[in-house]
């Protein structure tokens, strides 16, 4: 089962732009609250569920689109909790 990855960008406004960037190309990533154990000060991420390649090419459209990457987290569930591992 593929995983569950976070992309977490320094701005609600830019994670809402690339998100209707990726639609316009086909592609639907979720847009979620960004859980407070990645940080406070965005409020929304982009979740998408693959391969490490694919949230790699992923993470290279945004970054090539001149966006603020905070980081790529991957979800580790446990239990009852989620833990977040950064992968990029």
């Amino acid at each position: 089962m593929p995983s569950q990855y976070y992309f977490v960008f320094a701005s609600k406004s830019q994670a809402i732009y690339m998100e209707s960037q990726f639609r316009k190309n086909g592609l639907n990533l979720e847009l979620k609250p960004t859980p407070s154990k990645l940080g406070k000060s965005c409020s929304y991420s982009l979740v998408s569920h693959g391969e490490v390649a694919d949230i790699k090419r992923i993470r290279d459209q945004i970054l090539s689109s001149k966006m603020s990457l905070k980081g790529v987290f991957q979800a580790v569930k446990t239990g009852q909790h989620t833990n977040f591992k950064k992968v990029f």
